[in-house]
């Protein structure tokens, strides 16, 4: 069913901020705007509800739980219910907080937080990471519900503010490309319909970074605002995440380097529509992208500028300048090329193996992407094959993103039933399917693999046989059963004569049978027409010459009975008829 596109303004979004001013000296960061004491100590808490108009109407009141709620390490559920991403930002950070909830009635909650700009601080910025939830309410744009994003000026206008209409003309004045509406639909880039039963059109986003630009606003009084609201029907629900990160650090990522480092990847902060890296004296463009990595490394202190577009309506048109430092200090970082996992279980890259051979001072973050934007939140356990990365950095700040191969999965084992053949024809095991090296192949006669089969190369019994392959690398195993059937061989034939002459000259002087196939001799009995026993021998080497008890036996018609036993299938087999004797 095609969704038709219709404007939602997002109802949940996730955001940790990272505040960086480009400034020596600047105060960073304002104290627990990242609700690090676990609290909103400092923080401004607002609830009430949106009108039929479209008008948030709220009020100052301490946090209220479920509108306002705090979220630590131990926040259950973990992850978001309709998204899957987790409640606790990923990128950093003790807490995070809950903005609002899936219940309903056109309400709104809000959180602001004022603080004053280092005088110092000509540029300052922050980037924000966000995960959106929102239910598709199908209304009028007024009536969607909405987060948003606004940035005020305390002190005074500027020339680059706004009167907020919100507010009217008396009001704190908006800061116009640091502040705006998250604006989707059903077919934004990076939104996915949940998979949750029984609700209606609900989105989500994962976790994404935008930016609020600063410049000029030194030494003034700023206030950082964030609202979610209902649909003003009240019948959709949506609710936010926010996690500030207060690590203070420069805009680009990644402008330090180490002894013995190969490259440095630049990564400018996220959020943009596009990105145009140059030259620190802009004569030269190097890259589009959000990364840009230079091989060898740059000379201590060289220069580069960063262009930043934002998407329409989401921020402001930035041009950024970072300086590549080179750090005498050591830095090791080795990562296995592949790592194998067998299915049914994961594979753990935090584990000290992965990254053998790497300095001891080491901390790793891990990633789904190679400029690492994109968080991995299970490292631990890694169920899909793919590739991953893994980002290093040590105390000075020197740091480097590496690829690790994940395959998961057992060895090839396809079987191949053989042919049928006869006995005493045999099978051998190991021609029923493809060897491959590193694989040790082992065999058994029964599923659970516990009774070997070591004459593997000479099967003579039909049957049901289990092959067993075991991945040297890994230790993963797979099994197959591999079914032979070996037809039964005639039954044994028993012949005699019916005739012998024992009388000396050298023919047909005695009485035998002769058993052939696979039979085995047991006794040979011979009877006279009265029926009493005259020979009886259990040895096939030993015949009748004619004689009972020394003595010769007239001439005329005696019966034998032959014993014995099919070899193959271990059965009697009796067999007799008349022998004439003639002298």
């Amino acid at each position: 069913m095609k969704l038709v596109k219709l404007l939602l303004t997002l109802i949940g979004l996730g955001a940790a901020f990272s505040m960086y001013a480009q400034t020596t000296g600047a105060s960073c960061p304002p104290p627990n705007i990242g609700f690090e004491n676990g609290t909103f100590q400092n923080w401004q808490c607002d609830t009430g509800g949106i009108s039929s108009s479209g008008t948030i109407q709220v009020l100052p009141v301490a946090p209220v739980d479920n509108r306002q709620t705090m979220i630590g390490a131990n926040y259950y559920p973990s992850t978001d219910p309709y998204g899957g991403f987790p409640t606790l930002c990923p990128y950093g950070g003790n807490y995070s907080i809950r903005l609002g909830n899936e219940q309903v009635g056109a309400r709104a909650e809000r959180v602001s937080y004022t603080f004053t700009v280092p005088p110092t601080a000509n540029i300052y910025d922050i980037t924000f990471y966000y995960a959106v939830v929102l239910q598709n309410p199908h209304h009028e744009a007024f009536q969607q519900p909405k987060f948003t994003v606004n940035t005020f000026d305390i002190t005074d206008s500027g020339a680059d503010t706004v009167v907020n209409p919100k507010n009217g003309s008396g009001g704190p004045l908006q800061i116009g490309c640091a502040s705006f509406e998250f604006v989707a639909s059903s077919d934004l880039p990076g939104f996915k319909l949940s998979k949750v039963p029984d609700v209606d059109s609900v989105f989500y986003k994962d976790w994404a970074p935008s930016t609020i630009h600063l410049q000029g606003y030194a030494g003034k009084t700023m206030r950082l605002e964030f609202t979610t609201n209902d649909c003003t029907i009240g019948g959709h629900f949506g609710y936010a995440y926010l996690d500030i990160n207060e690590n203070c650090t420069q805009a680009v990522t990644g402008n330090t380097y180490c002894t013995g480092q190969k490259s440095v990847t630049l990564l400018a902060p996220g959020g943009y529509g596009n990105y145009l890296w140059y030259t620190g004296d802009l004569s030269q463009q190097l890259s589009s992208s959000q990364g840009l990595t230079i091989s060898p490394p740059p000379p201590d202190q060289t220069k580069y500028a960063i262009v930043l577009i934002p998407f329409a309506g989401l921020g402001c048109l930035d041009t950024i300048y970072t300086t590549v430092s080179a750090v005498n200090s050591g830095f090791t970082f080795a990562v296995q090329d592949t790592v194998f996992g067998c299915v049914g279980s994961t594979v753990d890259l935090t584990a000290p193996s992965v990254t053998a051979g790497s300095s001891s001072n080491l901390t790793y973050t891990y990633f789904t992407d190679s400029l690492g934007t994109q968080y991995l939140y299970k490292p631990q356990s890694i169920s899909a094959s793919g590739t991953y990365y893994i980002r290093a950095q040590n105390p000075e700040g020197c740091m480097n993103l590496l690829p690790v191969q994940v395959i998961i999965g057992n060895p090839i084992l396809k079987v191949t039933n053989p042919a049928e053949v006869t006995y005493p024809a045999t099978v051998d095991l190991s021609l029923t399917f493809t060897h491959y090296q590193g694989v040790t192949y082992t065999y058994f006669t029964n599923a659970a693999l516990t009774s070997p089969f070591t004459n593997y190369q000479y099967a003579d019994k039909g049957g049901t046989y289990y092959i067993k392959a075991t991945d040297n690398r890994t230790g993963c195993i797979s099994s197959a059963p591999v079914t032979i059937v070996i037809g039964p061989p005639p039954p044994p034939i028993v012949q005699a004569v019916n005739t012998f002459t024992p009388n000396g000259d050298g023919i047909n002087d005695f009485f035998e049978v002769t058993i052939t196939g696979f039979g085995a001799f047991n006794s040979l009995k011979v009877f006279n027409r009265y029926g009493h026993l005259v020979f009886q021998t259990n040895s096939k080497d030993v015949p009748w010459d004619g004689t009972s008890n020394g003595k010769p036996m007239p001439p005329g018609t005696y019966y034998w009975l032959f014993e014995g036993r099919n070899t193959y299938y271990n059965t009697k087999v009796v067999q007799g008829g008349p022998i004439t004797l003639l002298r």
